[in-house]
C-alpha cells in the first residue's frame, strides 16, 4: 500500500502512484476511507493518477485464503458446476464443499462484501453426516452424500454464488451414495447406492419437482449379489454403454438407450481379472481401455489392453478382432508364423487369419505357426459368448400355456455382419449345438461370407420341459451381432 498528504478537494490537485516492479498485466487500485478500501480504477502501466476518485466501498480487495492449506483438510471430490470447480469432503469437514471463483480454477479468492464471481463455501447438513462422495453437475449441483442426494441450486436465477442465496434441498428416499464416483448420462445420474446392492439412476421429473431414483439393475441383481463397484466409464459411441468393473474382477456392460427406453446389463468374463477401466476418444469413437491381472504359463502379469472396434465400423470382417489379450499384425507378404508373442510364452492361443480361425496354437519362443499363410492376422487368447433366452408366455386354443410343456421346432436368427453361430434348446447336451449357416446361395465355400443383415433357420431337437428356452453361443473366434430371435416352438395339451 502506498500513503500520500495532498488536498484532492482543491481543483488541479492530484496524485500519482508510481511503482518500479512489475505487478501484472492490469492492477487494480484501491483507496483507502474510515479504514475500508475501496475501487478507484485500473492501469496496464507502471503508475496510477487520481484525481479525487471517489472509492467504490462496495468493489474492496479480493482477500487471498487456501482452504486446503494443512493436512485434514485436503479435498477428496471434485466436479465443475456452472464455469466453478468444486471440492467436497475433507477429512475435518466432510461435509464441506468449496468452490473457485467463476472461470478461475485456481482462484479461492474472496471480498467483503461479496462479489458474484467470487469463490465461495458452504456445508451440508442433515441428521446424520453428510459426507460428499460424488459431485454432479445436471440441472442443479447433485452432491451425493453418506445419507441422502441433495441437490443445490441458487437465488432467483438459480445460480450458486456468495452473493445471493445457496438453497441445498434433499431429495428423499435414496439410501446414499458410495464412494465411486457418479456417472451422468443423457440427463440421467447413475450411482451405486450406499444402502442395498446393484445401480440406481437420478432424473428430474416435472410430477414432483425434483430427483426421482429407479434401480436399473433390479432385473438383473444376481450380478450384484456379495459384489460391488470398483471403477466405471461411460462409452458413447458406437453403442451406448457403461462398463464396470467389480471387486470380483468381473467387467459388466450396461446398455443404455434412454430414447428408446432400453437397457440391460451383460457379463463379461476373461482368462484373468479386470482391475480398472476407462474410455478415450480417438479418430471419432469412444474406445475403451482395460487393466487385466492374467497368470500366462504361471507367471502372474497385468496387461493393459483396448477392446477393438465392433464389426459395424468395420468394412473389411477379416480385421475384425474376436479375441482377448491379442496382438494384429498386416503382413505386406503373407507369412505362415506370428513372432513378438513373449507375453503370451507357454500359452495355449487362437489365431484368426485372414478370417478364419486357427486354435489350440502354443507360442513357443515368442512365436507360433499358422497352418497357412495369411496377410491380416490377429492372435490373442480365445474367449466364448453365449445368450439364454427366458421361458416365452406362451398360448394355446385352451388358454394360458405357460405350465404345459414345451419344445422347440426351429429358430430364426437375424444377424448382422456374424459367423460361427450356434443354437440349441436349453437343457440338451453339447451334442445337440446346431451351428448356424454362415452361407448363403451367393458365397462360395471357400469365401468369407458376405456382410449384412442375413435370416437363418436353425433346425433344434425336440426337448420336452415346462418352459422352453433356447441357447445361442459363439465358441469360435468370428464376429457376431444377434439382431432378432425367432422361435418356433411347440406346445402340448398337459
Amino acid at each position: 500500500s502506498f500513503t500520500t498528504s495532498n488536498d484532492l478537494s482543491l481543483d488541479g490537485n492530484y496524485n500519482t502512484i508510481t511503482w518500479t516492479t512489475a505487478l501484472g498485466d492490469r492492477v487494480a487500485v484501491y483507496k483507502e476511507n474510515n479504514g475500508v478500501y475501496g475501487y478507484i480504477g485500473a492501469t496496464e502501466g507502471a503508475s496510477f493518477k487520481d484525481q479525487n476518485i471517489l472509492e467504490d466501498l462496495t468493489n474492496t480487495p479480493p482477500k487471498a485464503q487456501n482452504p486446503f492449506a494443512a493436512a485434514g483438510d485436503y479435498p477428496s471430490t471434485l466436479g465443475f458446476h456452472e464455469q466453478r470447480l468444486f471440492f467436497g469432503r475433507s477429512r475435518n469437514h466432510p461435509n464441506g464443499v468449496w468452490a473457485t471463483q467463476t472461470a478461475d480454477f485456481e482462484n479461492m479468492d474472496y471480498s467483503s462484501p461479496a462479489k458474484g464471481d467470487d469463490a465461495l463455501s458452504f456445508a451440508i447438513v442433515g441428521k446424520k453426516v453428510n459426507a460428499i462422495n460424488s459431485l454432479v453437475s445436471s440441472s442443479s449441483l447433485l452432491a451425493l452424500t453418506s445419507d441422502s442426494v441433495v441437490s443445490v441450486t441458487g437465488g432467483t436465477d438459480n445460480a450458486i454464488g456468495p452473493d445471493g442465496h445457496i438453497l441445498p434441498k434433499k431429495q428423499s428416499g435414496y439410501r446414499g451414495s458410495t464412494r465411486v464416483s457418479a456417472q451422468e448420462i443423457d440427463e440421467v445420474v447413475f450411482y451405486e447406492p450406499k444402502r442395498g446392492k446393484g445401480v440406481r439412476a437420478l432424473n428430474y421429473t416435472f410430477e414432483i419437482d425434483g430427483y426421482r431414483s429407479d434401480d436399473v439393475s433390479l432385473f438383473s441383481s444376481h450380478y450384484f449379489e456379495d459384489d460391488e463397484i470398483v471403477r466405471w466409464a461411460y462409452q458413447a459411441d458406437p453403442y451406448s454403454c457403461m462398463w464396470v468393473v467389480m471387486a470380483s474382477g468381473k467387467l459388466l456392460c450396461f446398455t443404455w438407450e434412454r430414447s428408446q427406453e432400453v437397457w440391460g446389463w451383460t457379463e463379461n468374463v476373461t482368462d484373468g481379472l479386470y482391475e480398472d477401466v476407462a474410455v478415450i476418444d480417438e479418430n471419432g469413437e469412444s474406445r475403451v481401455y482395460v487393466i487385466v491381472r492374467r497368470t500366462i504359463a504361471g507367471v502372474e502379469r497385468r496387461f493393459y489392453e483396448r477392446m477393438s472396434l465392433s464389426p459395424q465400423s468395420k468394412d473389411d470382417l477379416t480385421t475384425v478382432c474376436p479375441l482377448d489379450c491379442s496382438v494384429y499384425y498386416n503382413y505386406e507378404t503373407p507369412q505362415d508364423y506370428v513372432e513378438g508373442l513373449y507375453y503370451l510364452e507357454g500359452a495355449t492361443v487362437r489365431a484368426y487369419a485372414d478370417g478364419f480361425e486357427y486354435p489350440d496354437l502354443t507360442v513357443v519362443g515368442g512365436r507360433v505357426t499358422l497352418p497357412v499363410e495369411a496377410t491380416e492376422v490377429f492372435v490373442g487368447l480365445p474367449f466364448e459368448c453365449s445368450i439364454t433366452t427366458l421361458p416365452m408366455p406362451l398360448a394355446s386354443d385352451k388358454g394360458a400355456a405357460h405350465t404345459n410343456r414345451q419344445t422347440g421346432r426351429s429358430l430364426v436368427l437375424r444377424t448382422l455382419n456374424s459367423r460361427g453361430l450356434e443354437a440349441r434348446i436349453s437343457g440338451t447336451s453339447d451334442e445337440f449345438w446346431e451351428p448356424l449357416p454362415e452361407r448363403d446361395g451367393a458365397d462360395a465355400p471357400s469365401d468369407i461370407p458376405a456382410r449384412g443383415v442375413k435370416d437363418f433357420e436353425v433346425p433344434l431337437s425336440a426337448h420336452w420341459e415346462d418352459g422352453t428356452r433356447y441357447d445361442i453361443r459363439q465358441a469360435r473366434s468370428m464376429p457376431a451381432h444377434i439382431l432378432a430371435l425367432f422361435p418356433e416352438p411347440d406346445v402340448s395339451d398337459r
